[in-house]
């Protein structure tokens, strides 16, 4: 068993990440799903290096596992070694799976080497292991993490408010008065403060149209009221509201007057105003 553990799984492993490095160096890979290509784009360099880094530890397992079987170096290193290995790969694999809709099947099967080599080879080390990554998983399930998914999908018109902004609270009692359709996208949700904060808006209400493949931005209660009123808008519609997909960072969040038609808002990059009227 040991001698399973700490040479002929590292072995695998060593031989299963080299396969997929040489696949995506030839424009190929070992894993094809939508899970895949969305993990690649969740790094800040091209993944051919994280495979190149794959590569190293894999080699260092390998290297350390057989020198450890071999009485030539403490078996301690090896489990150091893997343990720094599974850990960084929870991380790799925990945030993948807050953020995307789909899972890389190559990074499971990575993950799988890890923890199956970690289990061989130390049931003690192995139970030791289990609290640290239930804790970063715990933890990264703490944390507000965008999510690679669309919130605006259909045509119609979204309005992105605040439930304690007094210009918003305008912008819906004329749009419920008049008729007109809208869906509500809080400024609290994550997605939608990165979108705002992209458009260097400082204020909401922000009103996005989306028509067939055109797309308008208004922002302001005085400019989407405006809108509304040259449009002419007579379409009788129930209110739609897209409260489900909505998670709020908290109730701390409030809002304050900063100019004549909108609220300011906490952005990612700093607090621009509390708002409540």
């Amino acid at each position: 068993m040991k001698k399973i553990s700490f040479i002929y799984l590292p072995i695998l492993f060593f031989i299963y990440i080299t396969v997929e490095t040489l696949l995506k160096l030839n424009h190929s890979t070992l894993c094809e799903s939508a899970g895949c290509l969305l993990a690649d784009n969740l790094l800040k360099f091209d993944s051919i290096y994280l495979n190149f880094m794959g590569l190293f530890d894999a080699l260092i397992i390998l290297a350390i596992g057989w020198l450890s079987y071999n009485k030539k170096v403490s078996e301690k290193l090896f489990y150091l070694v893997l343990f720094a290995s599974l850990l960084f790969e929870t991380i790799l694999i925990g945030y993948q799976y807050f953020v995307s809709p789909e899972m890389c099947k190559f990074c499971m099967g990575v993950y799988a080497f890890l923890v199956v080599i970690m289990l061989l080879s130390s049931r003690k080390y192995f139970l030791m292991v289990i609290p640290i990554i239930a804790s970063v998983v715990i933890a990264l399930s703490l944390l507000t993490i965008p999510k690679s998914e669309a919130f605006i999908i259909k045509d119609g018109n979204y309005l992105i408010q605040s439930i304690d902004c007094g210009h918003c609270k305008k912008v819906k009692t004329y749009l419920n008065e008049k008729s007109i359709t809208f869906s509500k996208l809080d400024i609290n949700d994550i997605e939608v403060k990165n979108f705002a904060t992209f458009l260097d808006f400082k204020t909401i209400p922000i009103l996005v149209v989306k028509n067939n493949k055109s797309v308008q931005i208004i922002n302001g209660d005085i400019n989407i009221i405006n809108f509304f009123n040259k449009e002419n808008s007579t379409i009788k519609i129930k209110e739609s509201v897209i409260d489900n997909s909505i998670k709020s960072l908290g109730s701390g969040l409030l809002y304050e007057e900063v100019d004549d038609e909108g609220c300011g808002f906490a952005s990612l990059t700093k607090v621009e105003s509390n708002c409540s009227q």
